[in-house]
């Protein structure tokens, strides 16, 4: 089709955006590899399966259906057109080129093409209309959690190039499409292109000519034009979120990351300070972000007005590696601290580390390690945190418990009840983990008592640490004091080797995650079993058996560390099925999309001063929307949270909140 010094030109053209191409995505590479904790590239090919369905869009599917189901037809028909354009280039430098002319596959394909144009273009205008008419809430980033204030303006005119990109591209190629045609005769294989054709009737053929070929330069050059520019777009999602599906270790909860190892002397830091502090993986997560703001929406921190957006996490860094990329790409140092280009300190502290952002993200990224490592920073190297932190961190290092009350206390709640200590027995089967909240808080009393008493019903060999129990490090780590995390851990640790502890059954989700997680980054692996899990099973195997008749209608508050971190949703709600009469109603926000109580990431133990309402408070609206009779909680810090929003927002006074074990028990005691 094209002419000889047309042919000329387009080499010239090619070979300019592939070499500004290579540039663009070594650049991009080296600003990954920069980051600390290489990633497994051997994953990679372990997970082709998980890539191929990411890179199909299937982890959009979880919200936003309609949006979901646009989106995914323009990704498809943009990712069918990377192979359109290989066939457009040939047929314009080989003359008489068509792709199996006269043939099924040829017919199939120019089917296809002829399909996705319209699919894309008209996905486009939707996503145009949306962003730029209807201006959608849901794609808008507050700006005063927008720190990097490039990003502020830059959002827009990105998803304006990269939509009217799309949209020229394609619309160029089907319009030349629809010249080609004119020229020569209809093709009932790509209908919308012949339709098109009709309009250019009454031109001459040399105008056709010259139609076609300046269409097949607009398609092409700006195909040509964009590759070098790609890897600085939210384009780059494209690629990078299946990469980033498949280079992801999911052995363990993303809240539980490596240990730091303080006897290496050759460590200068600890946490992240700057960029190149961040894992790798962390770093890939800008390219990754496609901008979608799922995570944002899904932030009980954002949702009730704190100065902090996952989002806004990823979308910073990526404009912060855009205005550093000849700096970073050359291996020299960030100037600039993540606290002050990232996020802001409130928005650092604001995170409950529920874990929503990761578990509604269609690309994996992981925007709440980046703040637990930024803790780790602040609190380990800068000594800069809230207030009331330096009280929990000298409780938990002088008492072993975040209350400050005294080690000799750990035994006060079992009062005059049945229940074996582990100096006296030597050894047991399991080891019933109590907790710092089972042994100190009123509430968490309560269901320790229970927990003895329907444990000694089954008949389980277990016993407690009793006064050699102590914290579990749980909220110091979160909080980002590791080196209070391993001290607390190694204690249990040395505990746990003296009784040959294998299995412990643990009321607490923070307590099971930091044993089962966080303690086999330390080296050690016990079986952890949540007392939902371990009393579902008693229930089942008939060990225990409720008769009691409960017509109270229930409803379930999913604990994050329990579900989200740890994926058990099922166990206690089938506790709560197994009582007689029970109504079990579940929350408009509920399961993998429940919402936070507000305690987790160390936040049971500092002010909520920020925000419109507090997070507990922003829970109570579900309540009040189904008015349950009763509110079965699982963690000892839900239930806090969920029995003082409830006093807070006075609700009906018949509506109460317990433990499953208590709800257990009730149903079983005659």
């Amino acid at each position: 089709m094209l002419t000889g010094w047309e042919k000329a030109i387009f080499i010239l053209v090619l070979l300019g955006s592939l070499g500004a191409t290579r540039i663009t995505f070594t650049n991009m590479f080296k600003i990954i590899f920069r980051g600390s904790n290489s990633i497994d590239w051997s994953l990679v090919f372990k997970r082709i399966p998980t890539g191929i369905s990411a890179f199909l869009g299937t982890p959009l599917f979880k919200t936003r259906l309609i949006v979901t189901i646009i989106h995914t037809g323009v990704a498809w028909g943009f990712i069918l057109y990377m192979m359109v354009n290989i066939l457009d280039i040939f047929y314009g430098l080989i003359p008489g080129f068509h792709f199996f002319p006269e043939s099924i596959i040829g017919n199939l394909y120019r089917l296809f093409v002829d399909i996705f144009s319209i699919v894309v273009m008209l996905g486009m205008v939707y996503f145009l209309i949306r962003r730029f008419i209807q201006n959608d809430p849901a794609l808008h980033i507050n700006e005063t959690v927008l720190v990097n204030e490039k990003a502020r303006g830059g959002v827009f005119r990105d998803s304006a190039l990269v939509a009217f990109f799309i949209l020229f591209h394609v619309g160029f190629r089907f319009v030349g499409a629809s010249f080609e045609l004119a020229q020569a005769h209809s093709d009932v294989f790509q209908p919308a292109a012949s339709a098109l054709a009709l309009a250019w009737e009454d031109m001459s053929s040399g105008a056709l000519v010259f139609g076609e070929h300046a269409s097949w330069w607009l398609a092409i050059g700006l195909i040509l034009a964009f590759i070098p520019y790609f890897p600085t777009t939210k384009h780059a999602h494209l690629f990078m979120g299946p990469l980033n599906h498949m280079i992801n270790d999911k052995s363990m909860t993303a809240a539980s990351f490596e240990t730091i190892d303080f006897e290496d002397e050759s460590l200068e830091q600890y946490g992240a300070a700057l960029l190149e502090h961040l894992p790798q993986k962390d770093i890939l997560d800008a390219y990754a972000c496609i901008m979608c703001n799922r995570c944002q929406d899904a932030c009980p921190a954002y949702i009730t007005g704190k100065p902090l957006s996952p989002s806004a996490i990823e979308v910073n860094k990526r404009y912060y590696i855009r205005d550093h990329i000849t700096e970073l790409a050359t291996g020299q140092e960030s100037k600039e601290r993540l606290a002050d280009w990232l996020l802001t300190e409130d928005a650092i502290w604001a995170c409950t580390s529920c874990g929503y952002c990761i578990e509604v993200c269609p690309v994996a990224n992981e925007p709440m390690v980046d703040i637990l490592r930024i803790r780790q920073d602040l609190v380990m190297m800068e000594s800069k945190f809230p207030q009331e932190a330096v009280t929990t961190f000298k409780n938990l290092e002088v008492n072993g418990n975040p209350w400050g009350q005294s080690g000799q206390d750990r035994e006060k709640w079992i009062g005059e009840l049945d229940v074996p200590i582990m100096r006296d027995k030597g050894k047991a089967e399991y080891l019933y983990w109590v907790g710092c909240a089972g042994a100190y808080d009123a509430r968490g009393q309560d269901v320790s008592q229970a927990m003895v008493k329907l444990l000694n019903k089954a008949g389980v060999d277990y016993a407690i640490l009793g006064t050699e129990e102590t914290c579990t490090g749980d909220s110091a780590r979160r909080l980002g004091n590791e080196y209070l995390f391993q001290m607390l851990a190694q204690q249990n640790i040395d505990t746990f080797d003296n009784y040959d502890v294998k299995k412990i059954i643990t009321q607490c989700p923070h307590c099971l995650n930091a044993l089962k997680n966080d303690y086999q980054a330390l080296g050690k692996n016990y079986e952890v079993i949540h007392h939902a899990e371990f009393l579902d099973d008693l229930v089942k195997q008939g060990k225990l058996a409720p008769t009691k008749t409960n017509t109270s209608k229930v409803s379930y508050h999913d604990s994050c560390y329990l579900g989200r971190h740890n994926d058990i949703y099922d166990a206690p709600r089938d506790v709560i099925r197994a009582i007689p009469g029970v109504q079990l109603e579940e929350f408009p926000r509920s399961g993998s999309e429940g919402l936070c109580c507000g305690a987790g990431g160390g936040r049971m133990w500092l002010e909520e001063t920020l925000g419109e309402k507090t997070i507990n408070i922003e829970r109570m609206d579900d309540i009040k929307a189904i008015k349950p009779d009763e509110v079965a909680t699982a963690c000892p810090f839900c239930a806090t949270m969920i029995n003082d929003g409830i006093a807070a927002e006075e609700l009906d006074t018949s509506t109460t909140s317990k433990d499953i074990a208590q709800y257990l028990l009730e149903a079983i005691e005659e």
